[in-house]
C-alpha cells in the first residue's frame, strides 16, 4: 500500500513524496504515528470538523495531506 504525502506552507510546496507505508512518513517528517494517521484520515474525510472547533488560520501553519494511492 503506497501513500502520497504533500506539505504546503503559505502556498509553497515544501514536501511532495510517495511512501510505501505510514511509518516511512513518520520517520521522514519526524512525526508520531498517531499524527500521521490523523492527517491520513482527515484527507479521506473520515473526520468532520467538530462543532465549535476553529481551523487554524496562522499564516505559516502547514497544510499536510496524506493520500492512500490505489493499487496498480
Amino acid at each position: 500500500m503506497k501513500f502520497h504525502c504533500k506539505v504546503v506552507i503559505d502556498g509553497i510546496i515544501h514536501h511532495d513524496k510517495t511512501y510505501n507505508n505510514l511509518t516511512e512518513i513518520c520517520k521522514d517528517l519526524n512525526l508520531s504515528y498517531q499524527q500521521v494517521a490523523d492527517y491520513s484520515s482527515r484527507t479521506r474525510g473520515a473526520h468532520a470538523p467538530k462543532k465549535g472547533v476553529r481551523e487554524n488560520k496562522f499564516k505559516f501553519y502547514p497544510n499536510v495531506s496524506i493520500i492512500k494511492l490505489p493499487k496498480s
